[in-house]
């Protein structure tokens, strides 16, 4: 039996000292039925002389395009695949182990979409089956429970349509979680949950996670493009539940990245609070954070909140205790 050609999408821009790293930890892959495919897009360094040293590789496509953001690039590169199975790699980025992509295709067995993330993946996550349904997969992507990132999944790629990377849409940030849902509204398989570690995720400063920060207006705009994605899909039950936690999820990233600025008025977070106390989900400092606009008492309540966290949930304490350890 032939094994499936994988198609390993790499958007490129201005990572010229990660990406040749990047590069080798895809070609040194155990598993040989791979093409590598290279979007620059628009890089101002010298990221494309990298890439251009292994163009004529028989199982690598490097294609370049004027600066139109990482969507556009995704698309560009599934647009040139030709593999059964899509996945994407951040050119920061990089694999930890050469049978990352034989664990990966070992667990595609009829299903569409094998979902992991990076770090640890979902090893420690007691909660998730082998095997979720493609309707629970759905409300807990939406609600912001599972991984958005594009990286550790494999995707069928007749899951992909015209709406998957629009780049209409004019999303600076979170463009995965869109990607992520459209692909999900299409799969109508069982997901299949993959458990290792194999992705190493750099954080670093001049990354989009550490240079656009959301706002409330922003957060407002994404979550109202989500509930467009899955209208029709979820049960309504479920919707509300899932949407008060999305809404929850997206209020914390924006106050905790953009100097704790808040507004208790604003529309955004006016209908966070409501749905929160609608599906009884609301705790004592999820109030309180909601209630508050100065920047010094939202940071007050935040550091609250933390410590009640790692009250409910000790391990967290563990986790903070190994990070300060590696720093050192």
């Amino acid at each position: 039996m032939c094994a499936a050609l994988v198609s390993i999408i790499v958007p490129i821009f201005n990572t010229a000292e990660y990406v040749e790293e990047c590069i080798h930890s895809v070609l040194s892959q155990s598993y040989k039925n791979i093409e590598l495919i290279l979007v620059d897009d628009g890089s101002t360094d010298g990221s494309v002389l990298v890439c251009q040293n292994y163009k004529d590789l028989p199982n690598v496509k490097f294609y370049r395009q004027d600066n139109q953001g990482v969507s556009t690039a995704r698309r560009k590169g599934v647009q040139e695949s030709h593999g059964e199975w899509i996945t994407f790699l951040d050119s920061d980025d990089y694999y930890l182990r050469n049978d990352a992509i034989d664990l990966l295709v070992s667990e595609s067995e009829d299903v569409d979409i094998v979902f992991g993330s990076s770090g640890k993946g979902y090893a420690e996550r007691k909660d998730l089956p082998d095997l979720l349904p493609c309707e629970r997969f759905l409300e807990m992507q939406y609600a912001r429970e599972l991984s958005a990132g594009p990286w550790v999944k494999l995707f069928r790629r007749k899951l992909f349509t015209t709406k998957t990377l629009d780049e209409s849409k004019n999303v600076k940030r979170a463009q995965d979680y869109l990607m992520n849902l459209e692909l999900a509204v299409e799969n109508k398989k069982p997901v299949r949950v993959f458990k290792h570690s194999i992705y190493y995720l750099r954080e670093h400063p001049r990354s989009k996670r550490h240079t656009f920060f959301f706002s409330l207006d922003y957060c407002r705009m994404l979550t109202a493009l989500a509930d467009e994605i899955v209208k029709g899909y979820i049960l309504d039950h479920n919707l509300t539940t899932a949407k008060a936690k999305q809404r929850r999820f997206f209020f914390c990233e924006a106050i905790s990245t953009n100097g704790f600025l808040s507004d208790a008025n604003h529309p955004y977070t006016k209908e966070t609070k409501k749905l929160l106390k609608q599906t009884a989900q609301i705790t004592l400092t999820d109030r309180w954070l909601l209630s508050v606009s100065s920047p010094w008492a939202v940071k007050m309540v935040w550091n609250l909140r933390r410590i009640a966290r790692r009250l409910e949930h000790p391990s967290i304490i563990m986790h903070d205790i190994k990070k300060l350890t590696e720093k050192h």
